[in-house]
């Protein structure tokens, strides 16, 4: 399969590419200094060097963005922070977690940081596999269902298990999180 290319030459919006999901891998590992520079470096150079650079670039979007999304969660786990979901639950609790709420969202965070992780694994392994309508099927719809799924299943084990607790609808919290500006501290 064939894609048409605007510019003619891919091969440096790739590379900025590689380079950009290197910096994102390189923040999300216990690197040292040096490693933390070289590793975009490293991934810039390979995706210059694929033969095929022009329909690869096609195959990355369906993998950097579940990494930044896996790094925008993930990063919120590491010691002395506290997990997003746990923020997103503060939010809807007026401000404070009992200690079961904040072990279930502290879990919930992990949970979505390696779905997203798996997400990018699965659209990364079929795009080298090269059965095109697998790897269409999959980032075009399949994905979608899964993450639609997990936070449809979420939020309703959610009201079920936690029914004590006040729970807002996803269209409410989701402008009660935009008004706290949270994100913007991340």
């Amino acid at each position: 399969m064939h894609y048409a290319v605007v510019s003619g030459r891919p091969a440096p919006a790739l590379a900025l590419l590689a380079g950009l999901a290197g910096y994102v891998l390189a923040s999300l590992l216990p690197l040292a200094s040096l490693a933390r520079w070289l590793l975009p470096l490293a991934a810039s150079a390979l995706a210059l060097a694929l033969p095929d650079a022009g329909e690869r670039m096609f195959d990355l979007p369906p993998i950097l963005i579940p990494i930044a999304l896996c790094w925008l969660f993930g990063r919120t786990l590491a010691k002395g922070r506290t997990p997003l979901i746990s923020r997103f639950a503060e939010i809807e609790q007026n401000g404070t977690l009992t200690a079961e709420l904040a072990r279930y969202t502290r879990r919930l965070t992990w949970i979505w940081t390696v779905f997203f992780i798996a997400l990018a694994a699965i659209s990364a392994w079929l795009a080298v596999s090269g059965d095109r309508v697998a790897w269409s099927w999959f980032t075009n719809f399949a994905s979608y269902l899964l993450v639609g799924g997990l936070f449809l299943g979420e939020f309703v084990y959610r009201r079920i298990r936690y029914r004590r607790y006040r729970h807002d609808s996803p269209v409410k919290l989701a402008s009660r999180i935009r008004l706290a500006d949270l994100l913007r501290r991340y």
